[in-house]
């Protein structure tokens, strides 16, 4: 469905093919058991132009922490630095759940962070695919992308609003064309697998959850598992794209707030931050 203005509550409530879902049971309910906070509200869709942006109008009108927003297809996903993301009709898990962290702004990467844990998390223990994370949001099989994380937030003062976590799963596709063909892959090519987006959409809620609490809470953990998780954590050559510029170093380890830290050829140290860069190992 296209959409030109905002809707209203009522309007989404009545758009969506399933409000105040159990995730457990798939029954309808307004309230459920509390085994999980993250998807006891959830909005489905068969299509939207990007779950993100019917988030954030969600969040806007108050909605809870935790509620989700899923959809069969998305006709204007995006990714970072304003890519967009391949969203073909119910061959992914196109998903955004609305947070709200009591944490200040300059935290918030750590956030995405525990995101990118809990996906790669989902494949190893579910699915038995070993998986790396690109920092910050990638999720790569080898030197493909199976997943994709994006955060976007609104701020008052030094503090967050609200944040809304998009994920992109590529689960289903056969074979990717054009200028995804060399750089993108999903889990049925890597295992075989038909695994619906519901299938994966329980246990990866309860990751991301544990994962997010982590993060508030002692997000030096959270640190910890994403640089034991990552080949790009420290001592990765790489190449950072930064506007027209490459620049080339080596990758020693993530700040405490999450930001990479990289060595230059120079032999000075930089402080890289989430949205700056395109990064990529160097050849």
């Amino acid at each position: 469905m296209s959409r030109s203005k905002p809707l209203s509550m009522q309007q989404i409530a009545s758009l969506s093919s399933l409000c105040a879902t159990d995730l457990t049971s798939g029954r309808n309910q307004s309230r459920r058991p509390r085994m999980t906070t993250f998807g006891s509200t959830a909005y489905r869709f068969n299509s939207l132009p990007s779950t993100n942006d019917l988030a954030r109008e969600l969040a806007m009108k108050g909605a809870a922490e935790g509620a989700i927003i899923v959809a069969a297809q998305q006709t204007a996903g995006r990714g970072r630095q304003g890519r967009s993301w391949n969203s073909p009709p119910s061959e992914g898990l196109y998903l955004s759940l609305i947070l709200r962290p009591s944490i200040k702004i300059a935290e918030a990467t750590v956030i995405t962070l525990a995101a990118a844990v809990a996906v790669r998390d989902v494949f190893n223990s579910e699915y038995g695919l070993e998986c790396d994370i690109k920092w910050p949001n990638d999720v790569m099989v080898g030197d493909r992308k199976i997943s994709g994380i994006l955060m976007e937030s609104a701020s008052e003062g030094e503090h967050l609003r609200y944040a809304i976590l998009g994920i992109g799963i590529n689960l289903l596709q056969r074979h990717f064309a054009g200028e995804l063909e060399n750089s993108a892959t999903s889990l049925y090519i890597e295992t075989g697998k038909s695994i619906a987006p519901d299938e994966i959409l329980r246990p990866l809620l309860l990751l991301i959850e544990d994962e997010y609490n982590t993060a508030i809470n002692k997000p030096d953990h959270v640190i910890e598992r994403w640089v034991e998780r990552s080949s790009y954590s420290s001592g990765a050559h790489v190449r950072l794209f930064i506007g027209d510029r490459t620049v080339y170093g080596i990758t020693r380890g993530l700040s405490e707030s999450g930001a990479l830290i990289l060595e230059t050829e120079a032999g000075t140290r930089r402080i890289i931050t989430a949205g700056e860069i395109s990064l990529r190992k160097a050849e």
